[in-house]
Order: structure tokens, then sequence, then C-alpha cells
């Protein structure tokens, strides 16, 4: 009895659901529609309208869960209160994305968005320009510094500058190239060089350190036989190297507040670095030099050249290994995959069932697959633009690249049967 009560519950649903009498301010039956006399996206269903119970997954039901609907007491634990954080986050970020579904997709807006993201990327040109002029003049006051001291870690951060430029220069060619779309030549766009670029940053980063590891540890094995002194550093040295460190900050922070994208997210883990290395060069070098009468103490500028080389080393590891990732075509994270079945759940309400979604890197953004299920008696005219409308809700997001929906009519075939497997 409780089992026929349950399928008569799912029966009525679907209906609902799939066959909503008031499908349109005009009331205009299924029959009406597939005949060719399409709705547009704005007057499909009014988002307020009572028929709104086709949606199975609401965005009401998520804003039930948030941590202030929610009591809690003082025996809360941190992990819990954690939990709660985590996911009032993941709420709003739900919140957002309904807005943006609410609004209508036009033309206009899709350029509007063209608009602001080649103003973003001639923002990145910019900072990227300052930036190597900066390191420039930099490398110039390093350089005396090396000189005058003869300090390892001061040398390690003069070799750090070197490749600051490098890494400047490549930077600023990829984002050069990146603004002379060729459509022909490259129809998604060079977005790709960016984290190319990283990888290559990452090979040079990676040579310079293991080269300062190994002159550390050759200074380290000279000091022990006496046949190397400790550094000679200046008070015109150590300006230097001070005025270096409040340059590098201030370049982190314009990063920081008007920059965005793999390339300048490169420049701000480098001049982090650059502002924790030479802070850690300034002391090592300051405490081997300043207080010789203390033997012993000369050993502090290989050792910290050394900590510096290997921080060098696996920061720049962890974010070329990273790149390489993402251009192999690694998956999305389940909670951006969540935001996708959001979208596609709460879009349409002839959408029958959401049979796959496939997220996976495309360079720095995403590239989104998604099969859903229409009605087999429909009209192509209207299944087309179903599947056209939610083509163009996905890629609005804020870091898909592209999105391409399939339409289909049944689930019961292997979604991976489709492709060739590769």
């Amino acid at each position: 009895m409780l089992g026929k009560q349950i399928e008569n519950a799912i029966e009525t649903e679907l209906k609902c659901r799939l066959f909503c009498t008031s499908i349109s301010i005009a009331s205009k039956k299924l029959e009406e529609i597939e005949s060719g006399n399409t709705l547009s996206e704005n007057n499909s269903i009014p988002l307020n309208s009572p028929c709104e119970t086709w949606k199975t997954h609401p965005i009401e039901v998520f804003q039930k869960k948030l941590s202030s609907n929610i009591k809690k007491t003082k025996t809360t634990s941190k992990s819990v209160m954690e939990f709660y954080r985590r996911q009032d986050e993941h709420i709003r970020e739900l919140e957002k994305i309904a807005t943006i579904m609410e609004a209508e997709t036009s033309d206009v807006e899709v350029t509007s968005n063209h608009h602001s993201i080649r103003r973003q990327t001639r923002i990145n040109t910019m900072i990227i320009s300052v930036v190597f002029c900066a390191n420039v003049v930099l490398l110039l006051g390093k350089a005396v510094a090396s000189a005058l001291s003869g300090s390892l870690a001061i040398i390690s951060s003069l070799l750090d500058s070197c490749v600051d430029l490098a890494s400047g220069g490549i930077m600023w060619f990829a984002a050069r190239q990146m603004r002379k779309r060729k459509p022909y030549k490259y129809p998604e766009g060079r977005t790709r060089l960016e984290p190319l670029a990283v990888i290559v940053l990452s090979v040079f980063m990676g040579s310079i350190s293991i080269q300062l590891l190994a002159e550390s540890v050759q200074a380290i094995v000279r000091m022990s036989q006496n046949n190397q002194e400790a550094p000679n550093v200046s008070d015109l040295a150590l300006g230097i190297m001070a005025s270096v460190i409040v340059t590098k900050l201030i370049l982190w922070i314009i990063c920081i507040k008007f920059g965005g994208g793999m390339a300048i997210d490169a420049l701000k883990t480098d001049q982090r670095n650059d502002i924790l290395t030479n802070a850690a060069s300034i002391l090592f070098s300051g405490l081997a030099g300043r207080l010789q009468q203390y033997e012993n103490l000369k050993y502090l500028d290989p050792v910290g050249a050394i900590l510096i080389g290997s921080y060098i080393l696996w920061s720049w590891y962890q974010l070329g290994a990273e790149q390489i990732r993402n251009l192999a075509g690694h998956t999305a994270n389940p909670r951006f995959i969540q935001k996708i079945a959001f979208v596609c759940l709460n879009y349409h309400p002839l959408i029958e069932q959401v049979d796959t979604i496939r997220a996976f890197h495309f360079g720095e953004n995403f590239l989104v697959e998604v099969d859903i299920v229409l009605p087999k008696e429909m009209c192509l005219k209207e299944a087309h633009d179903i599947g056209e409308g939610l083509q163009k809700k996905l890629e609005k997001l804020e870091t898909v690249e592209r999105a391409f929906v399939h339409l289909d009519y049944e689930f019961s075939h292997r979604p991976e049967t489709e492709h060739k497997i590769v």
C-alpha cells in the first residue's frame, strides 16, 4: 500500500514537472509548443509562478541549510563549524548563480562580457610591464649589493632577480600573443599560453635553485676547510636589500588588487617569494657578516642560501605541476560540478533528466559537456532553443570557457559509448 502511494506521488510530481498546465503566461499546451510556436526564455515560466514546483533543486532548498538557520550550541566542535562555514560559502555561490540564471542572456551581455575580459587583459599587460621595469632596476641594485658583500644569500637573491626578468619577458610575450586573436589558426583562442608560460618559468626557477643549492653546499665545505670567510655586508648593501623588499611588497599588493588570471597568479607567487627570500638574505647575510666575532655564524650565509633555494624550488614545483595537470585535462572539483548540475536542473521544466556532466580543465578555465534528456516528441526548434539557452547560461559562469549541451531522448545507454575512448 505504501509503495503504491509513493509510486503515485512520483507520477504526480513527474507530470507537474514535464507537463505543467501553466507552462507559459498564455497557458499554451505542450502540443502548441511542439508545433513550432516556441516561447522565449523570458516568458516560459515566471520565476515567482506556483508552477515552479517542477524545480527539483530550487535555491530555497539550499538556503534553509545555511548555518544561520540552524541552532548551534557551545559544545559544537570546530570541525562542525568549519563544515558549516564551507557549506555557507557554497550556498552563497549557488545564490549568485541563481541570480545569473534569472537574467536574460543576450548578445549585448555576451559582448559586454567579452569587453570586460579584454579590459582585464589590458590591465594584466600593464601590470606585467610595470613588474618587468621594476625588476630591471632591482636587478641593478642587487648586483651592486652582491659585489659589495660577496654574500651567497644576496647572490641567490640576485639570481632570483635574473630569472624574474626572464619570467617578466615570457609573461609579457604570452599576454601580447593572447590579445592577438587568430580565429582561423586558433579557433578556441590562445588562453592556454598562460599556463604554458608558467610551466616554462617553473623549469627556469627550478634549474636556478638547484645550481644555488649546489654552490651553497660547496661553500659550506670551503668554510669548514677555512678556505672561505664570512661575507662583508655593508650598510649600503643592507639598505639596497631593504628597498628591494619594500618595492616587491608594493608590486605584490598591485597584483592582488588589480590583476587576474594565471599569469598574474604566477607574478603574485614570484613577488611573495621575493619578499621572503630577500628578507631571509638580509637576516642570514647580516648575522654572518656583522657578527664575525662568532666564527660559527659564518655558516649562516650558505645555510640561508640553501633555505632560500629550497623554498623557491618547492613553490615553483607546485605551481608548475598544477599547470601541467590542468593542461592535461584534469577534472573539475566536485563543488564546481555541483554548480553545473544546479544550473541544468533549474533551467527548464521540459528537461527530464541530466544524463551526464563532464567538466575538465581547458588551460586556466573549464570545458563543460552536459547531456540532457528532452521529450522525444519535442520538435527540433524547441529542443534547439532549450539547448542553446542552457549553453549560454553555463558560459556565463566565470570559469567556464566553453560549454557544449548534447540533447537526447533517453538515458538508458552508457555515456562512454557515444565517444571514441582515448
